[in-house]
């Protein structure tokens, strides 16, 4: 009975992490993680945040 449960947790953490590798090559293929600066400039930007005033 134990091996059966433990054999399931290791099914679902397999399957978890397969998916989480998933996501980041789809993520890294898309172009997701480009152009990350831009992004947090556009944020403070809105924010009204200089961040060469604020360092």
């Amino acid at each position: 009975m134990i091996e059966h449960l433990m054999l399931g947790e290791f099914t679902v953490a397999l399957l978890m992490s397969l998916a989480a590798l998933c996501a980041f090559v789809w993520g890294a293929a898309t172009g997701a993680f480009r152009g990350l600066e831009t992004a947090k400039q556009q944020v403070l930007r809105v924010e009204g945040v200089d961040e060469r005033r604020d360092a």
